[in-house]
C-alpha cells in the first residue's frame, strides 16, 4: 500500500529538481547580444528618434533575430524576424502574453481599465471574453450589410471630393460607433466624433515613449499628487473619457435597437461596474477606427504609385462582378487579387510599425540566450514585414506574391493571445472598400498646373508620421469616376440603401440569433 505514495512522492521530487536545474541552467545563459549599453541609462542614448523600426530592422540583420536593448532598468528584447516571433508569441502565449507596465498609460489614466494594456490573468480574459463576443469571427460576418450601407456613403461623398482620408474615417467610426452604440455617425463634423477622436489623441499622448519620467522611474507615481504633475494631468484626460464612455453607453443601453453595449451588459450579468463595461465597449472603438483608415489610406497610397496594380484589380473586377453592379462580399471568393492587395497593403506598411509591447512572465531560454522574467519582447513589424528570405524585394509593393504563396505569414494583427480582436471586421472593411473603390473609380496621384503645365505631386512612399501606429505622411490623390454609367449605379444604390441603423442591427441581432440556435 506504500508503493502509490512513495511513487507520487518520487515523481514529484525529479520534477523538482527538473525545474530547479532547468532555472540554474537558465539563469547562466547570456542575455542576446546588442549595442553596447552605458552605466545605468543602458541604450537610452542610442534610441532612435525617428523611424525606430528601420534602426531596429538594422540591428536585427547586424546581431540577429533576437537582440536585446537596455532602456535604464528596463530590458528589451528586439524580435527581427517571423521565426522568433511565432516560436515565443504564438508558441509559447502562456508566458508571453502579459504587458509591460506602463505607469501614464496603463495605471494614472486607464486606472487599469485599458484592457489593451492589462496584464495577462484572470481580469484580463474576463474582459477579453466580453469583447470577443462583439469581434470573433463568427459574429463579425453578420455585420457585412452594414458594412456594405457604409462604404455605399463613402463612394457616394468621394464622388463630389478627393478628401480620402476624413472619407475613411467617417466610415471607419460610423461603422464601429453604430455596432457599439446603436447610432450612425453620418458626418465627419459629429460631436460624438470629434469626442472620441480626442479620447484616442490622449491614450496616444499617455503612450508616447519617453515623454513622462514616472515612465522612466515608475517609483515616482508612490508621490502624492501636488507633487505629481502628471496624476493631475491624467485626472483631467480620464475624467474627460470616463464621461463620455457613460454618457455613449448609457444612451445605447436606452436605445431601441441591438448593440455592443446591450449584449456585453447581457452578458456580463450585474458581476461588473457599468464603468468597466463602458470602458471595455469604447475601447473597441479606440482601438478600430484609427487602425482602419491608415490601413485604407495606404492602399491609397499604393494605388497611386502602382498604377499597373490597379489596371489588374479592375480587369479581375470587370470579369467577376462586371460594370452593372457594386461588389459585394459574395463576391469574395471569387477575388483572388483583391485579397492579394489586401494583403500587401498589411505587409508593405504595417499599422503598428514598431510592433506592440509583450511582457514574458517566466524566465526562459531562446537560440542558446537567457530572457529574464519581466523582460519587454517586442516583435519588429517592419523587420519582419520586410524579410527579404520571405519577401524578395520587400520594398516594392507586389500583390503576386501573395498569389504566389497565399500562406506567407502576416505580423500586422500581432502575435499570440494578444493579436488583435477586431481584425476581422478590420479585414472585411478592406475588402469592401478597396473592391468598391477601385470598380467605382479611377485613383491617380494629384496634379497642379503651372503656366499650362502640369506637374503630378507624387508622395513619398517612406515619408511616414512616428508613434505608436505610423501612417502616410499627409498626400493628395484624385479619384475620377470611371464612367457616367458607373457614377449612376453609385448615386443609385445610397438612394435606394435602407439608412435606418434600427432596421440594420435589429437585423444583424436576429442572424446572431440564427447563428446560435444552428450552433
Amino acid at each position: 500500500m506504500l508503493a502509490l505514495p512513495l511513487l507520487v512522492l518520487a515523481g514529484i521530487s525529479i520534477i523538482a529538481l527538473k525545474l530547479y536545474y532547468d532555472k540554474r541552467r537558465t539563469s547562466c545563459l547570456p542575455l542576446p547580444p546588442g549595442p553596447p549599453p552605458l552605466p545605468i541609462i543602458g541604450n537610452l542614448h542610442q534610441a532612435p528618434a525617428s523611424y525606430p523600426w528601420r534602426v531596429f530592422q538594422q540591428w536585427s540583420k547586424q546581431f540577429g533575430p533576437i537582440f536585446k536593448l537596455q532602456f535604464g532598468s528596463n530590458t528589451i528584447i528586439m524580435l527581427g524576424n517571423h521565426q522568433a516571433a511565432h516560436d515565443l508569441l504564438d508558441k509559447r502565449s502562456s508566458i508571453y502574453s502579459s504587458r509591460p507596465r506602463v505607469v501614464m498609460a496603463a495605471e494614472c489614466l486607464g486606472q487599469g481599465m485599458l484592457t489593451l494594456l492589462m496584464p495577462y490573468g484572470p481580469r484580463w480574459r474576463a474582459h477579453q471574453r466580453l469583447q470577443m463576443s462583439c469581434l470573433n469571427k463568427r459574429v463579425s460576418q453578420t455585420y457585412c450589410a452594414l458594412q456594405e450601407m457604409e462604404s455605399n456613403q463613402l463612394l457616394y461623398d468621394m464622388l463630389s471630393t478627393n478628401n480620402f482620408t476624413d472619407g475613411f474615417r467617417r466610415y471607419a467610426a460610423g461603422l464601429v460607433f453604430a455596432l457599439a452604440y446603436g447610432k450612425r455617425l453620418s458626418s465627419i463634423d459629429s460631436e460624438d466624433l470629434k469626442e472620441l477622436d480626442e479620447i484616442v489623441e490622449n491614450t496616444l499622448t499617455t503612450l508616447k515613449a519617453g515623454e513622462w519620467i514616472v515612465d522612466l522611474i515608475p517609483a515616482l507615481n508612490h508621490l502624492p499628487r501636488w507633487l505629481a504633475p502628471w496624476k493631475r494631468h491624467a485626472d483631467k484626460l480620464r475624467n474627460f473619457e470616463s464621461r463620455v464612455y457613460l454618457k455613449n453607453f448609457g444612451n445605447a443601453i436606452a436605445s431601441r435597437s441591438w448593440n455592443w453595449s446591450k449584449r456585453v451588459q447581457g452578458l456580463a450579468n450585474g458581476q461588473m461596474p457599468t464603468l468597466e463595461l463602458a470602458y471595455d465597449v469604447g475601447i473597441i472603438y479606440e482601438v478600430s477606427t484609427d487602425t482602419t483608415t491608415i490601413a485604407l489610406e495606404v492602399f491609397v497610397l499604393a494605388a497611386v504609385l502602382h498604377p499597373h496594380v490597379v489596371r489588374k484589380a479592375q480587369a479581375e473586377l470587370e470579369q467577376v462582378v462586371g460594370p452593372d453592379r457594386l461588389p459585394i462580399f459574395g463576391d469574395k471568393d471569387r477575388l483572388p487579387y483583391i485579397h492579394a492587395i489586401i494583403q500587401e497593403v498589411l505587409r508593405w506598411r504595417p499599422v503598428a510599425a514598431g510592433g506592440v509591447p509583450h511582457a514574458v512572465t517566466e524566465d526562459d531560454e531562446y537560440m542558446g540566450y537567457r530572457i529574464p522574467k519581466g523582460a519587454t519582447v517586442i516583435a519588429n513589424h517592419w523587420a519582419i514585414s520586410h524579410d527579404d528570405e520571405l519577401f524578395p524585394n520587400p520594398e516594392i509593393f507586389d500583390p503576386e506574391r501573395w498569389i504566389l504563396n497565399p500562406d506567407l505569414p502576416i505580423a500586422a494583427f500581432g502575435h499570440g493571445r494578444r493579436t488583435c480582436f477586431g481584425q476581422h471586421i478590420a479585414r472585411n472593411s478592406m475588402f469592401i472598400i478597396i473592391a468598391r473603390f477601385l470598380w467605382a473609380f479611377d485613383i491617380t496621384c494629384a496634379h497642379e498646373e503651372r503656366g499650362g503645365t502640369k506637374f503630378w505631386l507624387v508622395p513619398d512612399p517612406m515619408d511616414m508620421t512616428q508613434g505608436f501606429n505610423s501612417k502616410p505622411m499627409p498626400f493628395k490623390a484624385e479619384f475620377l469616376a470611371r464612367s457616367p454609367h458607373r457614377e449612376g449605379i453609385i448615386r443609385r444604390d445610397w438612394d435606394t440603401a435602407e439608412k435606418d441603423i434600427s432596421i440594420i442591427l435589429d437585423d444583424i441581432e436576429q442572424d446572431q440569433a440564427s447563428q446560435m440556435g444552428k450552433a
